[in-house]
């Protein structure tokens, strides 16, 4: 099976000079270089959008001009996605790595690399996925930041991006776009100060062109605009927190016990009483569990939630 990791990705920069200066939190621009990639650059879907839709067997999400963000889109078939980016919409194409074998093997490994943790297929707290991007020329994304960690791979065209690291949370667990008329709570708990509207002068510019490779970290502001149409396709990762992986591996320890598996009944509804019992029934597990945790080891924990 032909794949690529994460050394082919970051050649000429070695796994260590990525790990040591940029992961997880500092962008990397990577130029092109002659014959990089060639597993994904000769796969024939990618050569071609009409090609990339005619084997699409899902829906292609198709955005909105009103607002410039992927998440304001609509799903169409495929055979009505041309016609949408005909008429200057972008065409997100989810799940690539259902679509292509080399993709799928290429994600894979690339997470393998990077050691991020998924917790088993059922609950996977990483969540790797393969995403294309056809945009038309004159088209782009407004001033966001998402909470995943992305690798770009500029497949045809230009596009230009623009960057800037955030200064107002770190480690978001959740996405933002500017001009969105709310902000999820969590992301409010998290920020220790106001959220930008535009990027800075001093943000990071790269113009990306056929075969270069971007790394772009959760958090971080980036914006795009294109001056021709452009194809590309991304590497992307959730970012298992601590408290993730804590939580996880707590839910399997806790559910080994009887009492942890009954029914949290009450804690809802008009009946005030039983409301208190559930309360009170809550602070006697809680209080239990506090005396039993200091003999309860993280390395315990990692086994118990198949996170080792």
């Amino acid at each position: 099976m032909k794949k690529i990791g994460l050394a082919d990705l970051l050649s000429p920069i070695s796994i260590q000079e990525f790990f040591n200066s940029n992961w997880p939190v500092e962008p990397l621009f990577i130029p092109s270089q002659p014959g990089k990639l060639q597993e994904l650059f000769y796969l024939p879907q990618l050569q071609d959008l009409e090609v990339l839709i005619a084997a699409r067997n899902r829906k292609v999400r198709a955005c909105l001009p009103d607002f410039d963000d992927e998440y304001s889109s609509i799903h169409l078939e495929p055979s009505d996605s041309l016609k949408a980016y005909r008429n200057n919409m972008t065409l997100v194409f989810d799940s690539m790595q259902a679509q292509d074998a080399t993709i799928a093997a290429s994600l894979k490994q690339i997470r393998q690399d990077l050691g991020l943790v998924t917790g088993g297929e059922e609950n996977d707290l990483c969540k790797a996925r393969s995403i294309a991007y056809a945009t038309p020329a004159g088209c782009g994304t407004r001033l966001h930041f998402d909470a995943n960690a992305n690798f770009v791979i500029q497949i045809q065209g230009t596009k230009t991006w623009r960057l800037a690291p955030n200064e107002s949370v770190d480690f978001p667990t959740e996405r933002f776009t500017t001009g969105s008329l709310e902000m999820p709570a969590a992301l409010e708990n998290q920020c220790h100060a106001p959220l930008i509207d535009e990027l800075p002068e001093h943000s990071m510019t790269c113009v990306m062109k056929p075969g270069c490779v971007l790394y772009v970290p959760r958090g971080y502001w980036h914006e795009t605009t294109t001056e021709e149409d452009s194809l590309s396709l991304n590497f992307t990762f959730s970012q298992p927190t601590w408290a993730d992986v804590f939580t996880k591996s707590l839910q399997e320890v806790l559910l080994r016990s009887p009492e942890w598996r009954e029914l949290a009944d009450g804690l809802e509804g008009t009946d005030q009483n039983r409301k208190e019992q559930a309360i009170e029934r809550f602070e006697f597990l809680v209080k239990n569990l506090s005396e039993e945790l200091p003999g309860i080891s993280g390395k315990l924990l990692l086994a118990e939630g198949r996170l080792i």
